[in-house]
């Protein structure tokens, strides 16, 4: 005795009820739901088949679309899914048999959804129930074109969604193989296509189509101004002016086009809303739907994850090497010294006249441009050797060990102040880095202005690999370091670090205190040759400044807004969770997945990011041309999978950049004829080594088991003992070995107390294993095998002092019986 309107309500309740069982993570919820809908509704003997017909009428699209998410590689699922599908296709056939063909309505009319939805919430739910009431069929789909965003990975946004309206009938995900930029033509048309005959409409808010690029630029808003659109007005803070442009713009749009409005308390939900109440570890079933507050919670998303990404920007150090010194950048740098004027001064008069004398100065950008430090070198010829240096045992250190092209850097100087602690630094490796890439083999480091090596450089030295050279004067300090084929060590543990934490004094303290040991134990790999400590920073500046150039755009934003005409895509580590100043930045998510036996790797994408061919689509609708960065370019095992891709889909490459290219690196892109430039240029690289990727809980390379993990850490491994034997270090002692190994263990164990207790301090809890993704930009677990997990509560440091435990057990075969009896 009701209505059919009533009737119809409820049973549409109920059948979104069933359909929350297909996405739900718990397998015996999604088995049980398959059943049901099978066996228990459509096999039903009781129900008529126009009853039947009725709720595949309202539902089989649904179910099709929730199947593709549950995980049939459990084998209860998979035999789930197959006897539902069994029923339908019983039912389809009975149909059939008796009216003949089963024809599923269509809706004509079809309201076309994108946005980032990161993540999707009641906000985003009620505006898809809105248009759908309307009479449409309702499409979300996952923008990858918000490069400003620093979104969550698509796949995961993506479940979000599908949880969220899975008890939505005629509202879907818009299939993640077609890209759809507003601000392409061709895209447009692919979309208008994908729906033949019916009429497709834009959703989009008032601020989309009052501020957007794509209503402004004309190759496009032909076809996207000819499209219907559904407008939803924002009424909070709006003004008389704002209004103004929005009645302005939406008067341009088709005649077709339909204006809503959010009820106010759907108005106020933002993601950063979102984002603050998980961090404060709030409730936001009232912002999202509650099965996806479970999902966010369950595996720890959105954990102290700003919104948008940072603009990186030059605005430290610059550096210069000039050939020619005038009076006034002598008396400059006379001046920088603290030794007597006169004496520098004349100094320097007497180096000017050296063969390919040249000097390296590192400059403040802001202020003054003061500077920070410098240095000067020059060539030494094996003629000259006696020239240069009096001492005998010098001289014959020097013929035994020298070995083709010399230089002499006759004096460094640095003063640290401010963010420049490790100014010394810096100035070697920009030094020893531009003498790299013009072939020098040797280097050897002595102070020509007071005889005397300051401490600070000393200790600067030894961790770069320099030996003290045997003299028969005590003051007389020489240095010097094999440059034949050198090592690198990218300094980068704090970029994989979250502020405030990355910037906290305690962990700070601990990163410099560690770094120090780290270079110590790699130097004695290979004792008596180069190990290059890059500065992140300073491989940030030199790309930013080479980058900008080749899209002539400056360094610093323009106001208006103005983007270059290339986008810049970082497919490593480097630069992909920020943008460059005026350029388009979209990174590509790939990872080295390694075989469990540690032999083979593949190249493959991110967890819970597009596949590379869908990566590959989403750049194309850019529509730019592209330039490539990476940190460093040696074998190419990314490069060489990407170049392919992106040749296949007609994406042309401007040009690739790396922090460091060695000449192995180089000799590959010209054989693909590929134009490349570096940061750094090392032609002969012995091993490159990246601070973050020793440490275990930092970094590390995947491991595949074949499947991707729950939750936002990633199996990996570091490659170093014991988790697995560092066999890409080849010709050094065991000994060695096992200390880079025990250095790194131990670093990580007291980097990680100086975060836990930083943590514990401002949180008031423990920083345990299942919140890293609060402190870590990319958290990581060292892969301890298909059956065996941590315990989630505990602190990732108790874990790697186990670690440190087991790797102590190999030292007897590593250590040898003679060294642990010296100890």
């Amino acid at each position: 005795a009701e209505d059919s309107m009533t009737y119809r309500n409820r049973l549409e309740a109920l059948v979104g009820i069933l359909l929350n069982g297909f996405v739900s993570y718990v397998p015996a919820i999604t088995q049980t739901a398959m059943t049901v809908f099978g066996r228990e509704i459509l096999a039903d003997e009781s129900m008529p088949i126009s009853d039947k017909k009725y709720l595949l009428d309202l539902s089989l699209k649904k179910v099709l679309s929730l199947l593709n998410i549950t995980d049939e590689e459990k084998e209860l699922i998979f035999m789930s899914n197959a006897s539902g599908l069994k029923y339908i296709y019983r039912l389809i056939s009975d149909y059939e048999h008796q009216f003949g063909p089963l024809n599923l309505p269509v809706i004509q009319r079809v309201a076309f959804f994108p946005g980032s939805f990161d993540p999707f919430s009641t906000s985003h739910k009620q505006i898809a129930r809105e248009i759908r009431n309307l009479g449409f069929e309702v499409y979300l789909a996952v923008d990858e074109f918000s490069w400003s965003k620093r979104t969550l990975p698509n796949l995961i946004r993506r479940d979000i969604i599908k949880m969220s309206i899975a008890d939505e009938v005629n509202i879907y995900s818009f299939p993640r193989d077609i890209s759809v930029n507003l601000a392409n033509e061709t895209d447009l048309e692919k979309l208008t296509d994908s729906f033949h005959d019916r009429v497709v409409f834009m959703v989009v808010g008032s601020d989309v189509i009052v501020n957007a690029s794509a209503y402004r630029k004309e190759s496009s808003s032909k076809i996207l101004k000819g499209i219907p659109h559904i407008v939803f007005e924002r009424l909070i803070e709006e003004n008389a002016s704002i209004k103004e442009r929005f009645e302005e713009a939406f008067s341009r749009l088709d005649p077709l086009s339909i204006r809503l409005i959010l009820p106010a308390q759907y108005e106020q939900i933002s993601s950063t809303q979102i984002r603050n109440y998980i961090d404060e570890n709030r409730d936001i079933s009232e912002l999202v739907d509650p099965l996806a507050q479970r999902y966010i919670y369950e595996r720890g998303l959105y954990q102290r994850e700003p919104q948008f990404k940072e603009v990186m920007t030059t605005k430290s150090t610059v550096v210069e090497i000039l050939t020619e010194l005038s009076s006034d950048v002598i008396e400059e740098l006379a001046r920088t010294m603290p030794t007597e004027f006169s004496k520098v001064y004349s100094t320097f008069k007497q180096l000017k006249g050296k063969e390919s004398f040249k000097v390296l100065i590192l400059r403040s950008v802001e202020g003054q441009r003061n500077i920070i430090g410098f240095a000067c070198f020059h060539w030494l010829r094996s003629s000259q050797m006696y020239t240069e240096f009096s001492d005998e045992k010098i001289l014959n250190y020097l013929r035994v060990h020298a070995v083709g092209r010399m230089l002499i850097i006759d004096g460094i100087y640095a003063k640290d102040q401010g963010i420049f602690k490790n100014a010394y630094q810096l100035v070697l490796t920009e030094t020893l880095a531009h003498c790299l890439a013009r072939d020098y083999t040797y280097a050897i480091c002595h102070n020509t202005f007071d005889q005397i090596i300051v401490p600070e450089l000393a200790e600067v030295l030894k961790h770069q690999g320099f030996v003290t050279v045997p003299s028969s004067m005590a003051p007389n300090q020489v240095y010097a370091v094999n440059m034949s084929t050198p090592c690198t060590l990218n300094l980068d543990i704090k970029s994989l670090i979250k502020e405030p934490f990355r910037s906290d004094p305690l962990v700070v303290k601990a990163i410099d205190s560690t770094r120090r040991r780290l270079q110590e134990a790699i130097v004695k790999l290979y004792p008596g040759h180069l190990v290059l400590s890059f500065d992140r920073t300073m491989i940030y500046e030199n790309l930013i400044k080479k980058i900008c150039d080749e899209n002539q755009m400056p360094t610093v934003p323009l106001m208006p807004k103005q983007v270059g005409a290339n986008m810049c895509v970082p497919f490593g580590d480097i630069i992909k969770r920020w943008i460059l100043p005026n350029t388009v930045t979209k990174a590509i998510h790939i990872e080295k997945y390694f075989y469990p036996e540690l032999d083979h790797y593949k190249i493959e994408a991110y967890p819970y990011y597009l596949d590379i061919e869908n990566q590959m689509e989403m750049l194309k609708s850019f529509n730019r041309p592209i330039l490539m960065v990476d940190d460093i370019l040696d074998k190419g095992y990314r490069i060489k999978v990407i170049e392919p891709a992106l040749r296949k889909h007609g994406i042309p490459i401007q040009k690739v950049f790396v922090g460091i290219l060695s000449g192995h690196g180089k000799a590959l892109m010209a054989s693909k004829n590929i134009e490349v430039d570096a940061a750094y240029f090392i032609p002969r690289l012995r091993v490159w080594f990246n601070e973050g990727k020793l440490y275990p809980f930092f970094g590390g390379d995947a491991v595949w088991r074949g499947y991707t993990p729950e939750r936002n850490m990633i199996p990996s491994v570091n490659l170093i003992l014991p988790y697995t034997s560092p066999t890409y270090i080849k010709n050094t002692r065991k000994t060695s070995l096992f200390e880079v190994s025990k250095v790194a263990i131990e670093n990580a164990i007291e980097i990680l107390k100086a975060i836990e207790e930083t943590y514990q301090i401002s949180n008031d809890r423990m920083l345990t294993v299942a919140r890293l993704g609060e402190v870590m930009a990319y958290p990581r677990y060292p892969d301890k095998g298909r059956y065996v997990n941590y315990d989630m509560n505990h602190k990732a440091s108790e874990f790697l002092e186990l670690d440190l435990e087991a790797l102590n057990r190999l030292r007897k075969i590593y250590m040898g019986k003679e060294v642990l009896e010296d100890e």
